[in-house]
């Protein structure tokens, strides 16, 4: 078994420490879980948003990345919510990986790109991702660093960093330890050590050969004779995943526990699917705290709008702690003319949960509602002189708060199914 390549429990636990939840007993076809892992890791460089309209790169094409401006905080991507603790607790540079834990992994290799470019600032461009408990390690030098121009990602800021980078897997001796294995090989050219998990490399790996596959065939920097078996690759800013994307890649069209395609319904909640009894019989465990929150309950069906009588042609932007502070400007959103066609469906026909926030300018019969999902997929209004009835319901479930939450279903382009009187357990972490 070659010890670099990624087994099955290990992509679980890298989809789950970048917010991808799938069961352990999930019964998605290995193919399925890599294609998602792929996706992931795309959508944590934001590969779409950047790179997909160039297609291939070539690094030699754009600008060189200017020494004066701070390689780190190019690499660095946070959310809100790891901003906010940052600013708190004092924490503005790059601080050294320190956790070995597996759920910890994303945010290492995240540290370990930080460290690579401090280290570039610093002068130093080799590097050696290893520790001294393996027989292997991955050695690579920072070619040159670029920028992605505006004409090269649309709209977004000029502030990305494309890091060029050749790289190779080294097998240490049975006996010999890495660093001094490392040794014979350098010499005295100076080389980081860079302490890495088993995990966090084969993470790195699987990065570098995705975006080695994006690169032109026109881009041939020189290399150096010892190198002629390093394989070339690149990479950008790695940052969290915000809770669209999060939202996608935590969906399931077809049966919840295997993705095949459905069969039958849970007849107790009408919330989950199944391709058969045996998947149904496997997810119980995971299935029946939400079933039971949900049996008995009334289904409302509801009519949602763009429309929103106070806010006119102005923007608005919805912003929680999963957002990229490098994002914040793509939240905005203009009302009405941007936003006629209905909102796109991820959840198909599943429950999942909505926040229902009352507005504070309205009152009476213009009272309405701004509705949300966690993955913000669609952000609408419910105007009370829409469902006069229902939303008496939703104002008795307010009661004297400002904001709930609540299990819906879409049953149309612009209709959902609401159910006000079966409540979560706890409110969601949103």
């Amino acid at each position: 078994m070659n010890t670099t390549e990624l087994q099955r429990p290990e992509i679980l636990v890298l989809l789950d420490c970048m917010g991808v939840k799938l069961q352990k007993n999930t019964k998605i076809p290995d193919n399925d879980l890599l294609k998602r892992l792929n996706q992931t890791v795309d959508a944590a460089q934001r590969y779409n948003e950047l790179l997909a309209p160039i297609n291939l790169i070539n690094p030699s094409t754009l600008s060189k990345w200017k020494c004066s401006e701070s390689l780190l905080e190019a690499v660095k991507r946070v959310n809100m919510a790891e901003a906010y603790s940052n600013m708190i607790s004092g924490r503005n540079r790059v601080a050294p990986p320190t956790s070995t834990s597996e759920e910890d992994t994303f945010m290492e290799v995240r540290q370990v790109l930080m460290g690579l470019a401090s280290h570039w600032e610093q002068k130093h461009d080799s590097f050696a991702l290893m520790d001294e408990a393996s027989n292997w390690c991955v050695v690579a030098r920072i070619l040159e660093v670029q920028r992605l121009e505006s004409g090269s990602s649309g709209d977004l800021k000029t502030d990305v960093p494309v890091l060029s980078i050749l790289y190779k897997v080294i097998h240490s001796p049975s006996g010999v330890q890495m660093s001094d294995h490392l040794r014979q090989i350098f010499g005295l050219h100076p080389v980081v050590a860079v302490s890495t998990t088993q995990l966090e490399r084969k993470y790195l790996l699987k990065l570098f050969a995705m975006n080695a596959k994006r690169l032109s065939t026109a881009y041939k920097p020189r290399r150096k004779k010892d190198e002629a078996e390093h394989r070339l690759t690149f990479i950008i800013p790695l940052g969290p995943l915000n809770m669209r994307d999060l939202g996608k890649l935590n969906s399931t069209s077809g049966c919840e526990l295997c993705g095949k395609k459905m069969k039958s319904r849970c007849t107790q909640c009408l919330s989950v699917s199944y391709c058969g009894k045996e998947c149904q019989r496997d997810d119980w465990p995971n299935h029946k705290k939400l079933c039971r929150s949900l049996k008995g309950g009334t289904w409302h069906t509801i009519t949602f709008s763009h429309e929103n009588n106070s806010m006119g042609k102005m923007y608005r932007a919805l912003i929680n702690r999963f957002d990229s502070v490098h994002d914040i400007r793509g939240q905005m959103i203009k009302s009405p003319e941007d936003a006629n066609a209905p909102p796109p469906n991820i959840h198909d026909d599943k429950a999942f949960l909505v926040k229902f926030q009352i507005s504070l300018s309205q009152y009476g019969m213009d009272s309405s509602m701004l509705l949300y999902d966690r993955q913000k997929s669609f952000q609408v209004n419910w105007l009370k002189s829409h469902d006069t009835d229902v939303y008496k319901e939703g104002e008795k479930a307010m009661g004297d708060r400002l904001k709930i939450y609540r299990w819906v279903r879409r049953v149309g382009d612009y209709q959902l199914a609401v159910c006000f009187d079966k409540a979560p357990e706890t409110d969601p972490v949103w």
